[in-house]
């Protein structure tokens, strides 16, 4: 852990041009690195202290630093943030000169690794944070803000209390088997391991149904060429990120756009059809339409005319035809979606029933929202409803014990380089 003992520093804006940009240095040298890059004696604390930076006399930008002192800040050790001009000119002499004073440039989602080894937060918040700032859809920032303000922690201390106290009883029955003990606490115990059960069941139930806000939910376009599919998610992803020509064949590999409907993340994916291939790359680009339609959670097929049982055997599927600006109005009721990818028409009734199609309810905002807290929790809840409490208490203590065990694991530190390298991954450098 001595590398964690150094001063550290990182841009913790983004990158490029802007009005200000945010420099933050944490470690027991930071007070030290900003007086000697200044003038300043004396640094109020949890306020703004306007000052000049500088190199060698030479003034650099003048600057808003405010300090947080150790342990009342967010790494738990003294943290400066120099508030300068987001000019890259600017930020890089800043930069170089902590540089030359001593002071290393942050690894990825260090201040946030910082602040767990100083128990300023637990390891579910430390997700949590990465979630909130990977967070694309407003349901993903609503799972990801529940459990900074310690949604899932306090559904795991719960669990973990309620399986001590039943491991209580159970070593309780154990130590004092020839004592009188209090009537039907064998009862009780069974009573209480059915109660975890039915919390965890309800958990993971909620995690199930959500999962389309975790992973977001994909959307294969299909059909034969010019039949309006790359028009489409141009359309829909209000750009161009498709080529669209008169000319058969100009997708030949999947493009994929993200768009938010509803608070959901929906990535649609353009293929290239389902055809004869005229070439080798053709073929390739039709393998690869074959097999996101089997990933895929809902098919849109485009059609020429009226060519459906030709798509006989592709489940999840809505059919669709375009360009309706430049057809009749049909008279009779149709079985497919009319939409113009030019005026708009009939795509936002489509968007709404791709989201009826794919989406399930989900009353309560889950909180076991990543697949490490999923895993151990279906093993804890496969490990109590095994106990046979009618078996020796013994063992029924030593299952218990190993529920617990597993339980802690979502908050535990242990293994902690391993751990924290796997979360940490995906911060961005200043975080």
């Amino acid at each position: 852990m001595s590398k964690y003992n150094d001063t550290i520093y990182a841009l913790s804006t983004p990158p490029g041009k802007s009005a200000i940009a945010i420099i933050r240095i944490s470690g027991k040298g930071a007070i030290k690195a900003l007086k000697k890059v200044s003038s300043i004696k004396k640094l109020k604390t949890n306020a703004a202290n306007l000052l000049f930076i500088k190199n060698k006399k030479i003034i650099i930008d003048q600057v808003v630093a405010v300090y947080y002192s150790a342990p009342k800040s967010f790494t738990g050790e003294d943290v400066i943030e120099i508030n300068c001009h987001g000019g890259q000119a600017v930020i890089s002499k800043i930069s170089t000169t902590l540089e030359k004073l001593g002071l290393r440039l942050a690894e990825p989602g260090e201040f946030t690794k910082r602040a767990l080894l100083n128990n300023k937060i637990d390891l579910v918040k430390t997700e949590s944070i990465a979630d909130i700032i990977n967070a694309e859809t407003e349901k993903q920032r609503e799972v990801a803000i529940k459990n900074l303000s310690g949604g899932l922690s306090n559904f795991i201390k719960e669990i973990n209390k309620s399986i001590a106290e039943v491991l209580a009883n159970v070593e309780a029955i154990i130590d004092f088997s020839d004592e009188d003990l209090p009537v039907g606490i064998i009862k009780k115990v069974k009573e209480q391991n059915k109660n975890i059960i039915k919390k965890i069941q309800v958990e993971l139930r909620n995690a199930n149904l959500s999962k389309p806000i975790r992973s977001g939910i994909k959307i294969a376009i299909i059909g034969k060429p010019n039949t309006g599919k790359s028009s489409f998610i141009n359309f829909i992803s209000k750009k161009n990120v498709a080529i669209v020509t008169d000319i058969p064949g100009t997708t030949t590999d999947l493009i994929t756009s993200s768009i938010d409907i509803n608070g959901f993340k929906f990535t649609f994916v353009d293929t290239a059809g389902l055809r004869k291939h005229r070439n080798k790359i053709e073929k390739i680009g039709i393998q690869k339409t074959k097999e996101i339609i089997e990933k895929s959670d809902l098919n849109l097929i485009f059609l020429e005319k009226n060519e459906k049982n030709k798509y006989n055997k592709i489940q999840k599927k809505l059919f669709i035809r375009s360009k309706s600006d430049k057809r009749k109005k049909a008279k009779n009721k149709t079985v497919h979606h009319n939409i113009s990818s030019f005026t708009g028409e009939g795509v936002d009734l489509l968007l709404e029933e791709i989201s009826k199609k794919t989406i399930k309810e989900v009353r309560n905002t889950p909180i076991l929202s990543r697949e490490r807290h999923i895993s151990i929790m279906n093993q804890v809840l496969k490990t109590l409803k095994s106990i046979k409490f009618n078996q020796n208490l013994d063992i029924v203590a030593y299952e218990l014990r190993v529920a617990l065990d597993l339980s802690m694991e979502i908050n535990q530190k242990f293994d902690i380089e391993t751990i924290l390298d796997i979360i940490f991954k995906d911060f961005c450098i200043g975080k």
